[in-house]
């Protein structure tokens, strides 16, 4: 991470991989006692880079207090790179990488948020037997069920593989959101 104050813009990395992550069965009983979920070993895998502007020196910690009392941000994101999005478990997987750009003197188009450009592209495998399951289980009920369907249907489209959904999410220059080519925002 750059932790130096200066006016161009410097490279960052962000990794975390949580792989084959299991709990013991004591605390599976809690909210699974029936053994409906698969027990698999879990992975979140979040591999980002990119380029971000440090605005503040954030050794100094008078510096740190100052941000903390105004509010200001001590620095602003250039360019986001998601090498890898991965979160696999209970029987479902969701999977995706992606590029944006930030425009920070725009921060009216998504609510005081610099705005983005670029895409999201993620798969998702299991999810309609996850929600099947969690039905199953009564930690959601069949409206529910039928809601989380529909948003899929929404920002997804099927995959060549059986239970797969693929979504490729865009930003463009006028901050108009699209799911696979579908205006949504």
């Amino acid at each position: 991470l750059p932790l130096s104050e200066g006016p161009e813009p410097k490279d960052f990395a962000l990794m975390v991989n949580l792989d084959d992550f299991e709990m013991s069965d004591m605390i599976w009983m809690m909210f699974d006692p029936q053994s409906i979920l698969p027990r698999d070993p879990a992975t979140l895998l979040v591999d980002l880079a990119g380029k971000a502007t440090v605005l503040a020196n954030l050794l100094d910690p008078a510096v740190a207090t100052q941000l903390e009392q105004t509010g200001e941000a001590p620095g602003q994101l250039e360019e986001l790179d998601i090498r890898a999005l991965e979160l696999d478990m209970v029987g479902a997987r969701l999977a995706g990488t992606g590029s944006f750009t930030f425009d920070n003197d725009d921060t009216e188009t998504f609510n005081g948020m610099p705005r983005p450009v670029g895409e999201l592209n993620l798969q998702l495998t299991g999810g309609n037997a996850l929600v099947d399951k969690l039905s199953q289980m009564g930690l959601i009920g069949p409206q529910e069920a039928g809601s989380a369907r529909m948003m899929m249907g929404l920002l997804a489209v099927p995959g060549t593989e059986p239970d797969t959904l693929n979504s490729k999410l865009e930003i463009n220059e006028q901050g108009h959101i699209s799911a696979n080519g579908q205006r949504i925002q």
